[in-house]
């Protein structure tokens, strides 16, 4: 469920805006979609690196660690997220040069993807504040807390967006807006949901490691450099895919939005064999038994449900998948010609949770295990792969290239972290006093 936050947060601007805006505003916030993809999604690594450093905490039974490595977390986060504040204008202006300037998209949507950011980015603290406290809680399995944070994060935005857009008329002010309260409001749920689980296990008003918060600091950083860069970039992958598509025009830009935010929320529910992975494998990694049997039992209780699950998503869209699209656009306004332009393109729609999941499931075993570096190296294989690909395709077959080769990317990503896992197995299996991989 954590990683579901942007792609849902997306998909409610979408169907919001697409039933009271024009194609330009809706391509405005399409654009503006992909900026915040960039820079929440890099700052994924805190909820990353915390999900697997502290489900090998938990394996361990070390309390004074667990909570040691939340309140690092969230320092680390809320200081990159006043750094994103304080930069808003230059990340105003280096959005325009790279998604619009000499791309098909319109004065009209770039002045709304201005407008966005500039309003959204003043929750930046909480925002990335709370991938830590998602990640915290991911490493213990707290799956309920989890969907709790989330849920009322995307409730609380679509609440007011329909108040301030359709309600009030505040355009996509009034979106960026809603989504930046209701991105505060998640984070104040999230410290409630940690005092919860703390008071669970010695209390939450005292235990707290302040005095030693600086101890193995650097192995977060570390941890945490290696798996920025790999989601730096999967964000060039996706902010690329933008750029590709602004290059078809508005309206091609506006219904690509339509159609990976939909995707990308459909498929949260390969977040679920995937956060059982990072648990499952976290812990089997700091336990003290038999950790290759523990091993092999985490990583094929999260693989069974994975597959289950992309199949039935794959079959859901194949039969629902034009009434979910009419669903989220309408056929009024400006989503008439969106919706007309998407339903084009909705097979590549079907396909996709089937070449995620291998994606998915993978990372969070990695992720488990704390292997920032191969995170990160495979993913810089991957990447260079989508760019030569969607450059040639696109060029040749328009966006049906541009689907094709980020189809392909997904299914390299799992080609590339499948040929590092015997070096996996190889650490979390030897003993202690020998280092794999």
């Amino acid at each position: 469920m954590a990683a579901i936050i942007t792609p849902l947060l997306g998909l409610i601007d979408v169907a919001v805006l697409a039933r009271a805006a024009e194609t330009e505003a809706l391509a405005g916030a399409s654009l503006a979609g992909a900026v915040f993809s960039l820079l929440y999604w890099s700052f994924g690594f805190l909820r990353m690196s915390l999900s697997g450093l502290s489900a090998q905490a938990l394996g361990e039974d070390n309390e004074a660690r667990l909570r040691r490595y939340l309140l690092q977390g969230l320092l680390i986060g809320a200081g990159a997220g006043l750094l994103l504040l304080l930069l808003g204008i230059p990340i105003q202006a280096a959005a325009r040069l790279v998604l619009v300037e000499g791309s098909e998209a319109s004065p009209g949507a770039a002045a709304a993807m201005d407008t966005y950011i500039g309003i959204r980015l003043l929750a930046a603290p909480f925002a990335v504040a709370t991938t830590a406290i998602l990640g915290w809680l991911t490493g213990q399995g707290r799956t309920r807390l989890l969907m709790l944070v989330t849920s009322a994060i995307a409730l609380i935005n679509a609440g007011l967006s329909v108040l301030f857009v359709l309600g009030l008329g505040y355009g996509i002010a009034g979106l960026a807006a809603a989504t930046a309260l209701a991105e505060t409001a998640g984070f104040l749920i999230g410290l409630a949901c940690v005092a919860h689980v703390a008071g669970s296990r010695g209390g939450w008003r005292s235990g707290w490691p302040l005095a030693s918060i600086r101890e193995g600091i650097g192995v977060v950083l570390g941890l945490n450099r290696d798996i920025f860069l790999r989601t730096v970039l999967l964000d060039i992958v996706f902010l690329s895919f933008a750029r590709f598509g602004a290059e078809l025009g508005d309206l091609t830009l506006a219904a690509n939005h339509v159609l990976l935010n939909l995707v990308l929320t459909a498929t949260l529910l390969l977040d679920g064999p995937a956060i059982a992975a990072e648990t499952f494998v976290g812990q089997a990694a700091g336990a003290s038994g038999d950790r290759s049997r523990l091993f092999a039992s985490a990583w094929r209780s999260a693989l069974a449900p994975a597959v289950l699950l992309a199949l039935t998503l794959c079959a859901v869209l194949i039969v629902f998948g034009q009434p979910l699209l009419t669903l989220t656009i309408g056929d009024q306004a400006g989503g008439a010609e969106v919706l007309s332009e998407a339903r084009r393109f909705l097979p590549w729609l079907a396909l996709m949770p089937v070449t995620v999941a291998g994606a998915y499931y993978l990372d969070g075993v990695f992720i488990g295990a704390t292997r920032g570096r191969d995170l990160r190296n495979t993913m810089a294989v991957s990447t260079l792969f989508f760019l030569g690909t969607a450059l040639h395709l696109t060029d040749r077959f328009g966006n049906h290239g541009l689907w094709a080769a980020l189809l392909l990317f997904m299914l390299v990503r799992t080609a590339a972290l499948l040929t590092r896992w015997p070096s996996l197995a190889a650490q979390i299996t030897a003993p202690r006093d020998v280092k794999a991989g």
